[in-house]
């Protein structure tokens, strides 16, 4: 019995610290006075941290370099990918669980 309420306690833990999740989108440039040829990428962390980082709108201009230094360090903690995007440039939500 006992091992039985240890397996349940650790199976309900680890679903608990799979459920905390980062929040990456890209927004328009004067959420964070971000100039005009900017975008705002903002972070959320699992404890609710809030950060708002410009980078460049254009890949040419080097925004995928921004774009993917920020989700690697966020995918070297152990988190996984998941793309939600609702068809606007200025909508894109990315989900890191």
């Amino acid at each position: 019995m006992k091992k039985l309420l240890f397996v349940l306690a650790f199976t309900f833990i680890g679903q608990q610290a799979f459920s905390q999740m980062y929040i990456v989108t890209i927004a328009h440039y004067n959420i964070n006075s971000c100039s005009a040829n900017e975008v705002t990428l903002t972070t959320v962390t699992p404890t609710g941290t809030e950060t708002h980082t410009c980078i460049p709108e254009h890949i040419a201009d080097g925004a995928l370099i921004s774009l993917n230094q920020e989700l690697n360090s966020i995918i070297s903690q152990g988190y996984k990918l998941i793309e939600t995007n609702n068809g606007n440039y200025n909508g894109t939500l990315i989900i890191l669980l």
